[in-house]
Parts: structure tokens; C-alpha cells; sequence
């Protein structure tokens, strides 16, 4: 990973009172090696949160951070962007109950891809003990692990005006949506496109594992039907429940599969909108030039849909049905 611009600001907010900013006026050392590790574990702890996937709001005027983002690229004053972008938050983060935190924005390149992360910490306590008298004593340190405020843009896929070219933490209380508000995130990612990107990375994930066939079909009509639970419930997908159902054995397998790859973009959770969503998972498609097929996929296993290299059989259909379609 290379390390290009990185900052750490702090915004404090007790109670309900008036934000006050302790800015920064210098960016970090990018060579220094604590900084290195410490952007490696904010990466790391950011992927294993299984962020959403999604794009900017539409309106900038009303959602302006992605302006200072532009002029950003376009001027390459990491530490204007980032002050600028902190009297934004300094104006949203006044809604009841939100506290203040330590944002940091980093700038890094990795695999050919440069991401920017804009992340808020808190602090948590720690113990430490002295070596020479033995004594125990209490540090506050930035707590890494806890992320319910954080987000990434993948400047690529953003520049090249690709989709979902956002990913973050949603967080798990009302008052962390003050930060997406900042940001100005939308997960309005369909359904369908989420069901789209789980199952192509399921069948990686099968392929990379040597899956045979009766696991895999085991596996597909065991995610269908959790699919299907959760749609007729009005309940999210949850990953972490998908991982499970792929591989009761080894549970987390899936989800550390697609922590691993930047390139795997499935979000953490997703609301299920229509039922043909995710008919991929027990429906095949074939389509070309003058043709579409649409068959279910438990008929190739009773033999009933035939592959012979590039070519497709179906058996035993209705004669009369086969009439109508071949007259000429």
C-alpha cells in the first residue's frame, strides 16, 4: 500500500453544546512508519466491518463534501480539503446526542486503485504497566477496532463515473447519520444489483474453495431460501448469515474472502425490494442475438436441460407447445 496524503483532525462536542474545532495545520509524516501500521489497521478494521456500497447524493450544492473531494484532485491541498471538509461536519454533527471524535482522512493507493477514507475515532481506555515498579496505569488510546463512522471513495471507479464507487459504515444508531449526511452517501444501490454482486462472488468464492456440484447446489438453494425469509419478513440480507448458510463448517470463510479483495463489492446488509431479484440464485439466463432463455436450475440436475459444449437441449417438452412455437 502507498501512503500519499494523510491528516488527523479533532471535533469536540460535550453534551449538546457548540462543536468546537481543533484543527490541524500539518499533514502526518507518510514515511513514518507508525503511521504507516496505523493506516494498515484502519484499512483492515474499515473492510471487516462489511461497509455498504453506494454513490454521492445528486444534489452538491446541498451535499458539497464531493466538491471539496473534486477540488481536491484538481488542486492537491490534502490539508485545505480536509479543514474545509471539517466546517462541513462541524455543521451537521449538531443534532442531540452526537459526540465529537478524532477524523481521519487518508489518501492511499493500492492495488493500482487509490481510495480516499475519511473516518471518525473515538477514544478508548487502555492499561498499560510500568516495567520498573509494576504498576498498572490507565492510557486513553484511539479505539480502531469500533467504527460506526467512516467512508471511502474508490477515486477510479468515481472518475471514470462507474457505479458504486462509495462504500461505508451505516453504524448501528440513529445519531451516527449525521456523518452521512456530511459525506453525502445514498445506498439507493437496487436490490437486484446487490443480489447480482453476492451471487458473482458466492460462485468465486465456490470456484476458489473446489466446490463439486451437489455442494454447490446445496449451498444456492440454502442462500434462495434465506433470501426468500427475508424478503417475505421485510428484513435485511445479512452477509455474515450468508456466509453461514455457504459453509456451516467454517462460517466467517466467505466473509474473509471478500474482505480480502477490494474488488468484491458486496455490501454488508441490503433490503430485498422484489422477488425476482434474486432469482439468479435458482434461475439461469441465456441471452444473445435473437434469444432469450429463462429455465430453472434444478432441471439440469434432472436432467431435463442438457449442455453439450455450446450447444443447450431441453427434453421432454410439451409437443403441442413446440408446435406452435416452429410453424413457420
Amino acid at each position: 500500500m502507498e501512503l500519499k496524503n494523510i491528516v488527523l483532525h479533532h471535533i469536540k462536542r460535550e453534551g449538546n453544546q457548540t462543536p468546537n474545532l481543533n484543527l490541524s495545520d500539518h499533514l502526518l509524516d507518510k514515511n513514518d512508519n507508525t503511521v504507516k501500521e496505523f493506516v494498515d489497521k484502519l484499512v483492515k478494521s474499515f473492510g471487516s466491518k462489511n461497509p455498504t456500497y453506494g454513490e454521492f447524493q445528486e444534489d452538491d450544492l446541498v451535499y458539497p463534501f464531493q466538491n471539496l473531494v473534486t477540488d481536491y484532485r484538481n488542486e492537491n491541498d490534502f490539508l485545505k480539503f480536509s479543514t474545509e471538509s471539517m466546517k462541513l461536519l462541524e455543521k451537521e454533527i449538531q443534532v442531540p446526542q452526537a459526540k465529537g471524535g478524532y477524523v481521519v482522512f487518508t489518501h492511499y493507493k493500492r492495488n493500482q486503485t487509490e481510495f480516499l477514507i475519511t473516518i471518525m475515532l473515538d477514544k478508548s481506555e487502555q492499561f498499560t504497566i510500568n516495567d520498573d515498579s509494576l504498576d498498572i496505569r490507565k492510557l486513553k488510546t484511539l479505539d480502531i477496532d469500533k467504527l460506526a463512522r467512516a467512508n471511502r471513495i474508490n477515486f477510479d471507479k468515481w472518475e471514470n463515473e462507474e457505479d458504486l464507487y462509495l462504500s461505508f459504515i451505516k453504524g448501528t444508531r440513529d445519531v451516527s447519520s449525521y456523518f452521512q449526511k456530511f459525506i453525502g452517501n445514498t445506498d439507493l444501490t437496487s436490490s437486484k444489483k446487490n443480489s447480482q454482486n453476492l451471487k458473482d462472488a458466492i460462485s468465486k468464492y465456490m470456484r476458489k474453495e473446489n466446490y463439486n456440484d451437489d455442494q454447490k447446489e446445496e449451498a444456492n438453494q440454502k442462500i434462495s431460501d434465506y433470501l426468500l425469509r427475508q424478503y417475505q419478513e421485510e428484513e435485511d440480507v445479512e452477509i455474515n448469515a450468508v456466509s453461514a448458510h455457504i459453509n456451516p463448517d467454517n462460517p466467517n470463510g466467505f466473509i474473509e474472502y471478500v474482505q480480502s479483495d477490494d474488488e468484491i463489492e458486496v455490501s454488508g446488509n441490503y433490503r430485498l425490494s422484489q422477488k425476482s431479484d434474486f432469482n439468479i440464485f435458482h434461475r439461469a439466463k441465456l441471452s444473445g442475438n435473437g434469444y432469450k432463455v429463462e429455465f430453472e436450475k434444478n432441471l439440469i440436475k434432472q436432467g431435463k436441460v442438457v449442455r453439450q459444449g455450446n450447444d443447450v437441449i431441453f427434453k421432454d417438452l410439451p409437443e403441442d407447445e413446440l408446435d406452435k412455437q416452429f410453424e413457420l
